[in-house]
């Protein structure tokens, strides 16, 4: 909205305050009011303005730094316990028909991937790496 009779319409802050604020505008043109008043009106509501925007900002702010020190902490993990490969293998190959064989390749996967499935067979979804071992003709390695 233009308004060429305000007298204060020449001082740049004034109108740097105006152009934010239409209503200030509006009432500008229709007073022919003291124009330090209407200085005062702009100050004060652009500085309100400005005082919501800042809280909300440290509103903001404050909340993240609490989401952070709750979740940035790191949690301990629990210590995966050693295993015992010779007993482990000793119970997985415990009915194959060639015991030998079976502890050396149950043994080497077992070292390699720090676990070896329960059960006698299958079961391999308790330890994907165990599974994932295989020969260069994609023949599974671990028993």
């Amino acid at each position: 909205m233009r308004c060429s009779s305000s007298p204060l319409y020449n001082h740049t802050l004034v109108f740097f305050f105006l152009k934010l604020d239409p209503y200030l505008t509006s009432h500008l043109c229709r007073s022919s009011g003291n124009p330090s008043q209407i200085y005062r009106m702009a100050l004060s509501t652009n500085m309100a303005a400005s005082l919501v925007l800042f809280s909300l900002l440290l509103l903001h702010f404050t909340q993240a730094e609490e989401l952070m020190s709750i979740d940035g902490a790191p949690s301990p993990s629990p210590q995966a316990q050693p295993i015992d490969c010779g007993v482990a293998c000793e119970g997985r190959c415990r009915l194959s028909k060639r015991p030998n064989l079976c502890k050396r390749s149950c043994g080497s996967c077992c070292h390699r991937c720090k676990c070896v499935p329960p059960g006698t067979s299958g079961n391999y979804e308790a330890c994907p790496c165990y599974a994932n071992l295989t020969t260069r003709k994609n023949v599974r390695k671990c028993p």
